[in-house]
């Protein structure tokens, strides 16, 4: 009782206690929810209409169309192998294809557009969608040369007993060319459902322009009617500068003209970059020349190949088989040195400024080849190595007695198919040895003969049925070393650089004194995540950290760290940030929007001048006597290509219509054009031999009026509806 008399006299102390307790648990699963979407917040790479682009998403999508790169690489004969600025277009490529397709989801949801399973079946039954060109080269209808729905049909069918047979027979090189072939589809899939999606959406745009006979006629004559002039111009760039006087008002008049150019839909930065790029010194080249002459010497001497290629780091992996030019197209140093050379040269050391490298090849070999082979095997299923050879030879035996090929494949339960092999489908360099030595076994058998090929991995017999277009193919060793800067040469470009800095640590005097000490400053006004130019074009982790600090530290006057950076660790890179911009209109006193609007202003002020200065002129002669002015000759002048008149080197859409109206031996009177004032005269007329088609020419109309309405359409509710965010720089 005394307890409970105790708790009564202590209520309202219990209640605020148990308050607070309570208060303290809500407050906590508060703050641990609002750390939890920041966490998520932190891994958006971006946002368009609110659909929001997560890292791992973003870098998926980026591991996938990275793999279609390769594989379309090594399908060209090249190794398949993708450096950093690839990657980087290729992350771009992502980022932009996610903002198109985010755009086209929002207004086709308001529209009640999508894409139904049937017209993907449909697409692929017509075969002739962009996003299924890639796979023709597999799939193709031999009649129509497009995309064959059956042939992939039957090969999805097969795929898993396919892959299990070449599994089996252990032939390495159909394994990843099957498993290449179902990422490729895949991957297609997908983009088929965008592009016709994309298509949807554009052709409402068709549908909703049409034209006229009267139009179309127009439309033709701007085509076909020709005309020569003789012409003569005042170039405002005649006028002086001195003359032309630029107030404050004149430049927010011309501001509201050209507002709509100052738009960003991301905040922005105007910054000048000091971008050094370290490359190797005088000392560094002569040291890996004499590196790569010691090379030729073991070249020349007949030591083992692919062990001197190996020990010299060549770019260039040596693969023991004759490859054709096509491999070689990535190098056309040595492309361009093959037929020079005989078999066993060496070709002495020189540099290729194209790739910069250091190089000597050796030609081991050359030989005419098929450059397709179509093909069938069976392979031994023995485990042993000696059985796995006795059981080829017995089959082979067999096939030379005059049994049935398919016969003997059901025997040892394998495909009796037949395939195509051509030498865009394998050539590579730094092929494994038993891989170049099944494909030189195999393209030295002849058509409508069969052989056993065996090796370590192996054995099956080979039946070649038939051999297509007679190449040349080279076995190459080629030592090609890129001609990098040494540790040495990139310390001293540091400290100078840093002596630099630590004598100029403003914006002001970085300016005044970068010339002098052999530094270019370059100017990045209006700079955004969506330009991207940092990384993309100089790349490497200290690029990614110098725009984090442009766009989430840096405040307007200051002046970065410098920051060690470029994909080959070659780059040192300074930025002084002078403005930071919000998202929406510049004003039209930004440094940017100021200087383009002053160009403007002037231009319309030398153009009133020029106009005031032709004010009598009635005849081309009369503009000849004016100074500064130019005399061209234009012939086959139509209404739809802008006239060009050298001296002004200004395309003029208004000369163009001025041309098109004024009759022949009429005089034009005064063009205000964008880089001059013109007078002409039309001294011939003609017509092209094309004839008039009313419905094609309103059909253009139509078609080219959409595409506009289109990118106007898109262009607008990207910038202004679509609350893009770009954080892709953080990543």
């Amino acid at each position: 009782m005394a307890a409970l008399q105790s708790i009564r006299s202590k209520g309202a102390l219990l209640v605020g206690a148990l308050g607070l307790a309570l208060f303290a648990f809500i407050a906590e699963e508060f703050f641990r929810s609002l750390e939890t979407t920041s966490n998520m917040d932190r891994n958006i790479v971006g946002e368009v209409y609110g659909e929001k682009l997560n890292i791992q998403d973003f870098q998926q999508m980026v591991d996938e169309q990275s793999e279609v790169a390769k594989m379309q690489m090594r399908m060209q004969g090249q190794d398949g192998t993708l450096n950093d600025q690839q990657t980087e277009q290729i992350r771009e490529q992502v980022w932009q294809q996610f903002v198109q397709k985010s755009m086209i989801e929002h207004e086709c949801d308001k529209l009640g557009l999508f894409v139904t399973d049937g017209e993907v079946q449909e697409a692929l039954r017509q075969g002739d969608a962009q996003s299924l060109q890639m796979m023709t080269m597999f799939f193709r209808n031999q009649q129509t040369g497009r995309f064959d729905l059956q042939s992939l049909q039957d090969f999805m069918k097969n795929y898993n007993k396919t892959l299990a047979q070449a599994q089996q027979a252990q032939n390495a090189d159909a394994v990843e060319q099957i498993q290449m072939v179902k990422k490729l589809w895949d991957y297609t899939e997908k983009q088929l459902r965008d592009e016709l999606l994309s298509n949807k959406f554009s052709m409402l745009f068709a549908m909703g322009f049409v034209s006229n006979p009267i139009a179309a006629k127009e439309n033709f004559d701007e085509r076909n009617i020709q005309k020569n002039v003789e012409i003569a111009a005042l170039p405002y760039s005649a006028i002086d500068d001195k003359g032309i006087q630029v107030s404050d008002d004149d430049l927010k008049k011309a501001y509201d003209e050209f507002k709509d150019n100052f738009y960003s839909p991301v905040e922005t930065r105007d910054i000048k970059l000091i971008d050094v790029n370290v490359v190797a010194s005088a000392s560094d080249r002569a040291e890996l020349t004499k590196k790569v002459q010691g090379f030729q010497q073991q070249l020349q001497n007949g030591g083992d190949v692919a062990n001197i290629v190996r020990s010299s780091n060549s770019a260039a992996q040596y693969s023991n088989l004759a490859l054709s030019k096509q491999a070689f197209q990535s190098m056309p140093d040595v492309v361009a040195a093959l037929d020079s050379m005989a078999v066993g040269s060496v070709k002495p050391t020189y540099y290729n400024a194209q790739d910069n490298t250091i190089n000597t090849i050796k030609l081991i070999g050359k030989e005419e080849a098929p450059d397709s082979i179509l093909y069938r095997q069976i392979a031994s299923t023995k485990a042993d190595p000696a059985e796995r050879k006795a059981q080829a030879d017995s089959i082979l035996k067999a096939l030379n007695a005059g049994a049935s090929f398919a016969e003997l494949a059901k025997k040892y339960g394998q495909p009796s198919d037949s395939v195509w092999i051509s030498s865009n489908q394998y050539e590579s360099f730094g092929m494994q040895e038993e891989s170049t030595s099944y494909l030189s076994q195999l393209y030295k058998i002849g058509a409508h003969s069969a052989q056993v090929i065996s090796n370590d991995q192996g054995a099956a017999v080979v039946q070649v049925l038939d051999r297509k277009k007679m190449v040349t193919k080279y076995n190459v060793a080629i030592v090609k070393c890129p001609l990098n800067f040494s540790k040495k040469t990139y310390e001293d470009e540091l400290s100078r650089f840093n002596r630099f800095l630590a004598q100029n640590k403003d914006v002001a005097s970085i300016e005044k004194n970068a010339a002098k000490s052999g530094y270019m400053i370059t100017d990045l006004p209006g700079y955004s995540p969506l330009q991207n130019v940092i990384a993309s074009r100089i790349g490497g982790s200290g690029a990614k950290d110098c725009a984090r600090w442009i766009f989430d530290e840096a405040k307007a006057g200051e002046v970065s760290k410098l920051y060690e950076c470029g994909r080959n660790g070659d780059h040192l890179i300074v930025a002084c940030v002078t403005a930071t911009n919000d998202k929406g209109y510049l004003p039209w006193d930004n440094k940017q929007v100021k200087d383009f609007l002053t160009q403007v202003v002037k231009q319309q002020k030398k153009a009133e001048k020029a106009m005031a200065m032709a004010k009598n002129v009635k005849t081309v002669s009369d503009m000849q006597k004016l100074k500064g002015n130019v005399i061209a000759t234009l012939t086959n002048q139509t209404m739809a290509g802008y006239p060009t008149v050298n001296g002004v080197n200004v395309p003029e859409p208004k000369l163009a219509g001025a041309i098109a109206k004024t009759a022949v031996n009429k005089f034009s009177g005064l063009v205000q054009g964008a880089g001059a004032v013109y007078v002409f005269k039309v001294t011939a007329q003609s017509k092209t031999t094309d004839k008039f088609n009313a419905q094609a020419e309103m059909a253009q109309i139509a078609q080219m009026n959409g595409q506009r309405a289109y990118q106007a359409t898109f262009n607008y509710l990207l910038l202004h509806n679509s609350n893009m965010k770009d954080r892709r720089y953080e990543f």
